[in-house]
């Protein structure tokens, strides 16, 4: 075996000695692959804070190589080998045998799925639906929902392209009024966020869809104070979660939005063809299902079985979405947060003293930001960094609204400095 091989395995079984007993520790990857949940609820909480030694080992839960950095977490992040190692074991066994017995018991992780993640984001299970990814999740309220002419529908021009796009083609049908809404470009504070969108409401106001995190700008929207606007003005609130749900640490009904979306390949870290939709129970009668597949009764009241009804599907992936949101509980829904605010914070630091010619789109307070960093460098193309950036460092982010990194726990400190001193070569 390769030398780095050898280490790499040595780093994940010190993890896993770390978060459980003795026999746990012995574990190979694949045999984490197939432990079962009941191995997982042995697992003891971690620290509160954990230190830079526990996050090293956290980075070696997953496949990327040491000459690669992943900082893309906005638009993709791999899994933990066990979830990639589960999802082709699965698929591999659906091959083996596609009879209604075996894909029965896929069918019981997937309910489980929905139960664990109902208790992640503090919300019923019945309110809870798996679909295959953000934008058919947001498409599938904004095409249920009763427009007719001269409603309005209020937009944040920074929503990612596909939710806006859904909402201005069905005003184009249907002849209601869709009004964007912009916001400062360098916010002070929450409340200059909040401004924009109350000054836009009028009496004819029937929906208000947003990003919770813009992935243009990395600004993260006050949402439990918009949806209170949306909530006290008899407003639909629609958030598109797809930069928040496995990032913070969130309880959707304190938010008191009528409609959450998101996506488990993304800051969850968990499989693709994976979406949530959430509808609070007192909103459901606005939802009509978009698609009746197999299995599909009127009389189904959950949200899942109601609305996310859409026949043969990818069973594989969701079946191996509970033991990502339990790796969550294990690291700590707060830690991971904290941990994700400290890299973007010293990304931000770095590149301030480091390049001090570079302009932050994204507010530099972690008080209307999150997960993302998108800065600017006078007189270079943010597509040509970007393409640099992995061509010559190994360091993969995107080139949307500037040059964007979104790190996240599987990347360390050591990371944060080789990007920022990679940043200051290609700047000069």
């Amino acid at each position: 075996m390769h030398p780095e091989n050898i280490s790499s395995q040595n780093k994940r079984r010190k993890f896993l000695k770390q978060f459980s007993a003795a026999s746990l520790a012995a574990l190979t990857p694949s045999a984490w692959a197939t432990a079962t949940q009941d191995t997982f609820a042995k697992l003891p909480l971690l620290p509160l804070q954990p230190d830079e030694q526990y996050w090293e080992m956290v980075k070696q839960q997953f496949t990327v190589p040491p000459n690669l950095i992943m900082v893309n977490a906005a638009n993709l992040c791999p899994s933990p080998y066990f979830i990639s190692e589960q999802v082709n074991s699965f698929t591999k066994n659906l091959g083996r045998d596609v009879s209604f017995q075996f894909r029965a018991t896929l069918a019981e992780k997937r309910n489980k799925a929905l139960a664990m993640m109902a208790q992640f984001l503090s919300v019923s299970k019945e309110e809870l639906g798996i679909t295959r990814n953000t934008s058919e999740s947001n498409a599938i309220v904004v095409n249920s929902l009763d427009f007719k002419q001269g409603d309005e529908v209020i937009i944040w021009d920074q929503n990612h392209p596909s939710a806006n796009a859904a909402v201005e083609l069905r005003a184009k049908r249907y002849g209601f009024i869709v009004k964007k809404v912009t916001v400062p470009p360098s916010p002070a504070s929450p409340d200059e966020l909040i401004a924009p969108f109350a000054k836009a409401i009028t009496v004819k106001t029937r929906l208000m869809a947003f990003s919770h995190i813009s992935n243009t700008s990395g600004i993260a929207l006050p949402v439990k104070q918009l949806c209170k606007l949306t909530n006290e003005k008899n407003i639909l609130s629609l958030i598109d979660g797809a930069q928040s749900f496995g990032l913070l640490d969130m309880n959707l009904q304190e938010t008191g939005c009528d409609f959450y979306t998101a996506s488990t390949h993304k800051w969850l870290m968990g499989p693709m063809e994976n979406g949530i939709l959430y509808i609070k129970k007192e909103s459901a009668n606005h939802i009509w299902p978009n698609i009746i597949g197999g299995g599909w009764k009127e009389s189904n009241a959950a949200v899942d079985e109601r609305i996310c009804m859409l026949g043969q599907r990818n069973d594989a992936t969701a079946a191996a979405l509970p033991d990502i949101i339990e790796f969550h509980y294990r690291i700590g829904k707060k830690n991971i947060e904290n941990r994700v605010v400290q890299l973007n914070t010293c990304l931000k630091q770095q590149i301030q003293n480091k390049i001090p010619q570079a302009s932050f789109v994204t507010p530099l307070s972690p008080a209307i930001s999150a997960g993302i960093v998108i800065v600017n460098i006078p007189g270079k193309e943010p597509a040509s960094i970007y393409q640099k950036l992995y061509e010559q460092y190994g360091i993969a982010c995107a080139a949307t609204g500037g040059i964007r990194f979104s790190p996240h726990i599987y990347n360390t400190m050591a990371d944060i400095d080789k990007i920022a001193a990679a940043l200051k070569k290609l700047s000069a």
